[in-house]
């Protein structure tokens, strides 16, 4: 079931992105943040409805790294929403992306203190390089 919400968080996060985008450049751009409130309230809402029809509600532990995720998503797409206001998307979307490779690297190494070999570092300055080079 965790792969389905996987896949679901990758397009919606996605879309939500694209969208914002659109927003911006159809000169919608001072409503985003009403509409980033919104996409994550129906998120929230859908989530909760679904533990409601499941019966499983999760504990105290899940429910605080659920909020953490949940808010650190919102201010990444809305620093990411700022950062389209003032720089184009071609610049936006691969820096955010290469950074946020690089910072889930630097993250895992500090934190759960996972080794990096030769080849993971390689694997990350070749995942950054592609998304530059996609974008350009």
């Amino acid at each position: 079931m965790w792969k389905k919400f996987i896949i679901l968080a990758f397009f919606s996060n996605g879309f939500c992105l694209l969208a914002v985008n659109a927003l911006i450049k159809s000169g919608m751009g001072n409503f985003f943040l009403c509409y980033l409130l919104v996409f994550y309230f129906v998120g929230f809402l859908w989530s909760f409805l679904f533990c409601f029809k499941s019966r499983t509600f999760p504990d105290k532990k899940e429910t605080i790294i659920g909020v953490v995720a949940g808010v650190s998503s919102f201010l990444g797409s809305l620093f990411m929403t700022l950062a389209l206001t003032k720089i184009p998307a071609t610049i936006v979307f691969p820096i955010a992306g290469g950074g946020n490779l690089i910072t889930v690297s630097a993250l895992a190494v500090l934190i759960f203190k996972e080794k990096l070999g030769i080849r993971g570092i390689l694997g990350i300055i070749s995942g950054t390089i592609g998304l530059i080079l996609i974008s350009i």
